[in-house]
């Protein structure tokens, strides 16, 4: 063996050939790369600085859900970082340039089918997946959109209609008919039509409700549940936000610019926090959105963001606002925090 010192690549091809080894089949062939790669990790300070960055992708993989065995050779590494050194090294095979990224391979079906597909969602009515736009016609003839992960209920009776919206943002033209009120239902809020056209968002605690067209009520669940008639008349560009707290201010907004983007499939925001922005791009987005909500909470948005590219559409967010930073993993996992102090 030369006496040069490896470089980085090298020592990132060297522990990727470990993951393999530490993937295999074969028990016993584990059990000799745990040894060996213990003893990898302890020859050098930047073995160590590899094994700890290891550690830290399997944290965050873990918090994206995986089963206990979807990332066997991930954990594999870290039961070797425990494991006695004393094992002698084992020569690096040739698979070695092409292993790293199959740490990630190795369990990113399943983390990617529990996102664009949550299985609460496949109980509903109606639902759509990831980066989905979905068309549906209801039974009483009112029109139906539901953008990115989203899913509703539909019950009719011979007095009322209710959607009842679990998770997304929808867009509702809703059919006239005089003997049965339209209401789309929220654990925060009912929201009875009294007009046409509407879009309702319901996610991480937030419900927000643009009118396009006509007027709605909205009420409380304490008003609604008491059969109270108390309710706010929102009319047609307004919007209104409804939280765990109540309802907040009315706020005007441009009612043609939100039609317009749901036909384009197109964000339209303007002053809203960039954690409330990263949610609805999250629906959007073929992998998880990781960040700080409070540690991003006074970067405010205004503009048009396209929802059908959202990995085009985070950078553009990056070049607008310099202090964030974005790692991407596989094109797919996001993580946006801000940028090192210094930087």
């Amino acid at each position: 063996m030369s006496g040069e010192v490896p470089s980085s690549a090298e020592i990132a091809r060297e522990a990727a050939a470990w993951i393999v080894q530490l993937g295999s089949d074969d028990a016993a062939q584990r059990r000799q790369a745990q040894q060996g790669f213990a003893q990898w990790q302890a020859q050098d300070q930047r073995h160590a600085q590899a094994a700890a960055r290891l550690q830290a992708f399997v944290a965050q993989v873990q918090q994206l859900g995986s089963g206990p065995g979807e990332a066997r050779a991930a954990q594999a590494a870290l039961d070797a970082v425990r494991a006695q050194q004393t094992a002698t090294r084992r020569r690096l095979t040739a698979r070695a340039g092409g292993a790293l990224a199959l740490v990630v391979l190795l369990a990113m079906p399943a983390w990617l089918t529990l996102h664009n597909h949550p299985p609460a969602l496949l109980w509903t009515d109606m639902h759509a997946s990831t980066g989905q736009w979905r068309e549906r016609t209801l039974s009483d003839g009112s029109q139906l959109t539901l953008s990115g992960v989203s899913a509703v209920n539909w019950r009719v009776s011979d007095d009322s209609r209710v959607l009842e919206l679990v998770r997304g943002s929808i867009l509702v033209e809703v059919a006239r008919d005089a003997a049965r009120p339209f209401y789309v239902q929220t654990p925060l809020g009912r929201i009875r039509a009294l007009g046409t056209r509407f879009a309702v968002s319901y996610d991480n605690g937030q419900v927000t409700l643009e009118m396009l067209e006509s007027r709605v009520a909205v009420q409380t669940p304490q008003q609604w549940q008491s059969g109270s008639d108390a309710a706010l008349v929102v009319q047609a560009g307004q919007r209104l936000r409804l939280g765990g707290e109540g309802v907040a201010a009315v706020e005007d907004m441009d009612a043609q610019g939100v039609e317009q983007g749901w036909r384009r499939h197109e964000l339209v925001v303007q002053d809203r926090p960039l954690p409330e922005v990263l949610d609805q791009l999250a629906r959007h987005h073929p992998g998880p959105i990781r960040f700080d909500r409070a540690a991003l909470a006074d970067i405010r948005v205004s503009g048009v963001l396209p929802l059908d590219d959202t990995a085009q559409t985070l950078r553009l967010l990056q070049r607008s606002f310099p202090q964030l930073r974005m790692r991407f993993l596989a094109s797919r996992w996001v993580w946006v925090d801000l940028q090192p102090v210094g930087f």
